[in-house]
């Protein structure tokens, strides 16, 4: 099996992101997106050619695949209100022959609660229960909460880990958590969730998961986070530039 998480950056490289979404759809069962929008206009680009349909767009090069959106917010284009009718939240695409149960849970504020201030957006887990070789998996990733102010440890970060753990905590199966969650390598945020896990970025020396399109100090935010007993056969964090985040691929069974 092989899984493909990337925080697409709202679509802002179109081209360069279903390029590479279109190379990978044939021999990968399950995409993990963060920064998704959806909109039912024919609205195309919004604020810096961020895509307003980019929904649209990933099910367009993944016929395949059923897509699975989870909006946290509608009506805001990254962090600013509007007055038309877009979602903004995480997607999964997962390969048609496969019979998985995806929903999601809230970890950080309500859904639709943004105030002010983008550091207000609230965020899910999204999550799918499915069976490989018969025995059970839970995939889940998430896009971690964002405050203008580094990806250190804060009040907010460490409850939303303890969510997610508490969570997963419950579940059945061998677990893959992954996505964008917005910490830094050596944040209690991120040992919360480590606790009992494989941190692949670790355990591969990996040493950015930026692209060359983000040009801030910070090089990690992405993580994939394995089970001990995930038997992983391959992990990769190609030089890939579909957005500001570099694609974590996962080959495991």
């Amino acid at each position: 099996m092989k899984l493909i998480s990337l925080n697409i950056w709202g679509g802002r490289q179109l081209k360069q992101l279903t390029d590479y979404v279109s190379e990978k759809a044939n021999d990968t069962d399950i995409f993990c997106f963060q920064e998704v929008f959806d909109t039912p206009t024919d609205k195309t680009i919004i604020q810096e050619h961020y895509r307003a349909d980019i929904l649209k767009q990933l099910k367009k090069v993944l016929p395949n695949h059923t897509a699975y959106f989870a909006s946290v917010q509608d009506k805001m284009e990254f962090g600013n209100t509007v007055n038309y009718s877009i979602d903004w939240g995480v997607a999964m695409f997962i390969k048609n022959t496969i019979n998985a149960k995806v929903n999601d849970i809230m970890i950080y504020r309500e859904r639709n609660s943004i105030e002010s201030h983008g550091s207000t957006i609230p965020r899910n887990l999204q999550y799918a229960h499915l069976k490989i070789n018969n025995q059970p998996y839970v995939i889940a990733h998430f896009h971690g909460l964002w405050n203008g102010k580094g990806k250190t440890d804060t009040e907010n970060r460490i409850n939303q880990s303890n969510k997610v753990k508490e969570f997963l905590n419950k579940e059945e199966g061998k677990i893959i958590l992954c996505g964008d969650f917005n910490y830094l390598p050596d944040t209690k945020s991120l040992a919360i969730l480590e606790e009992n896990m494989i941190n692949l970025i670790k355990a591969h020396n990996i040493t950015s998961t930026r692209s060359v399109l983000y040009t801030k100090p910070d090089k990690y935010a992405d993580y994939a986070i394995v089970s001990k007993d995930v038997n992983v056969l391959n992990f990769n964090v190609p030089n890939i530039n579909a957005s500001d985040h570099l694609p974590l691929e996962l080959d495991f069974n």
